[in-house]
């Protein structure tokens, strides 16, 4: 996908002083903990009709999957979270958490085909990478070429932490209790252990936006008298950092997390965001639009939005399956379509379980699919990213790329965009080696003044 913009950075700004001065302003200690110092060296960018156009069907997808409780299980919470893979812990952690109405944040993981957007998950939650990735814009501005270009083209950024705050103090159910609110910013033990500097960073950066918080992990909660405290302080509101994945049936993870509940359940505390936005962002989730008997039931700008932003996905299930119309055995078109399907778990996060068809043999592939029908798994067909150029000593070096796209309320909240040279990766990942970018997007209509 290389835009009207794109071309026009490329051709106008001289790359081999602006990439340097663009590596000297990420080198910061906060973005060297958020991403390692890895950074593409250029910006993104989006025109005005394609940000407003993501925001619009994100927004339109949150609301679609919203639905699936009572579109597939006439509303029982309990029989839409067995459907989607979950546990009985899992389960019990959504129940007790959910509101009356979900709360809308989340990043979409999305490739650009040539033709349009088209999205592989989407992580509905409170618990997400790149928050900070505007700091990457605010240090880009600090290079003169691209300060100039930005005014020149009339790009702006959104300030993605600035949006997730305004939706957590919108879904706080009580005031707080001094003047500014106090949150708890937390995950496990294990988790919190690698994360720890990270979160600290969030921890200050809340304070720009009138929070006052705290990093810890769920051990460091202390419970009494139906709230809970942090640091001594009593805690208005758990920003929760922990996931789902975590809850499984290991009694000690459960034990830590129970006292975050009770007060919640009680009104001590406001979990944020709650479990239950994870059952909507669940892999399987995505499954079930596709499937004959939730299709039935959509409208027609309902089905539209499915067949052009979400690629064929279907949970992984022995027996037959409707593609392109006809019905098959799947595990048969499984093995038949190899090369053009990647399996995914439909809980985990960051890549973790996904098995690509195009890299494998056809024995690792079998065996891989043989795995995958013993647990909750999805299939979904390939979206091959289209490549975007990047400046390369004098010439121009395609990166394929990962879209992280923010929505926050009903618009879009900011890119943090992931890039790697390798264009049959299995995953766009930073742990397959990605660069890190941030993106600009132009302010309306009028283009470049």
């Amino acid at each position: 996908m290389t835009n009207g913009i794109t071309q026009h950075y490329l051709a106008t700004v001289d790359h081999r002083s602006t990439g340097e001065a663009i590596r000297k302003a990420v080198d910061s200690p906060l973005l060297s903990t958020g991403y390692g110092g890895a950074f593409l060296n250029r910006p993104l960018f989006l025109e005005h009709a394609q940000q407003e156009g993501l925001g619009r069907d994100l927004s339109a997808l949150f609301r679609l999957l919203t639905t699936l409780p009572d579109r597939v299980a006439d509303g029982d919470l309990g029989r839409y979270c067995e459907l989607v893979g979950m546990t009985r812990s899992q389960t019990d952690a959504v129940r007790r958490t959910a509101g009356a109405d979900p709360v809308p944040l989340g990043r979409a993981d999305l490739y650009h085909d040539g033709d349009g957007f088209r999205l592989l998950e989407f992580n509905l939650s409170s618990a997400l990478g790149g928050f900070e990735n505007a700091e990457i814009n605010r240090a880009l501005l600090d290079v003169p070429a691209v300060a100039d270009f930005t005014q020149r083209e009339r790009l702006r950024y959104a300030d993605t932490l600035g949006e997730i705050v305004r939706v957590m103090l919108d879904s706080a159910r009580a005031p707080w209790w001094g003047d500014r609110p106090f949150v708890a910013i937390v995950d496990t033990p294990g988790s919190f252990a690698g994360l720890e500097r990270r979160l600290g960073f969030m921890a200050r950066l809340l304070a720009d936006h009138g929070v006052d918080a705290v990093a810890c992990h769920t051990g460091q909660l202390k419970e009494e008298g139906g709230r809970l405290f942090a640091d001594g302080r009593p805690v208005d509101i758990v920003y929760r950092f922990f996931i789902i994945e975590d809850l499984l049936e290991e009694q000690g993870e459960i034990d830590l997390i129970d006292p975050i509940l009770r007060c919640h359940e009680a009104g001590g505390v406001t979990v944020f965001a709650p479990l239950d936005t994870e059952m909507y962002g669940n892999k399987r989730a995505l499954a079930l639009l596709g499937e004959e008997q939730v299709r039935a039931t959509l409208s027609g700008g309902d089905r539209e939005l499915v067949d052009r932003f979400v690629p064929w996905t279907r949970r992984l299930r022995r027996g037959q399956v409707e593609v392109a119309g006809d019905h098959v055995d799947l595990e048969s078109y499984c093995l038949d379509n190899q090369a053009s399907l990647v399996l995914k778990p439909s809980l985990l996060h960051g890549g973790a379980g996904v098995a690509t068809g195009w890299s494998m043999s056809p024995a690792q592939w079998r065996e891989a699919l043989d795995d995958a029908f013993r647990s909750p798994f999805v299939v979904q067909r390939r979206v091959a990213p289209a490549p975007e150029p990047f400046p390369d000593r004098g010439e121009t070096a395609s990166q394929v790329l990962n879209w992280g796209v923010f929505m926050a309320g009903d618009h879009y909240a900011g890119s943090v965009v992931r890039g790697v040279g390798d264009p049959d990766v299995s995953v766009v990942s930073m742990g397959a080696g990605a660069r890190v970018g941030c993106c600009f997007h132009r302010e309306d209509e009028s283009g470049a003044v």
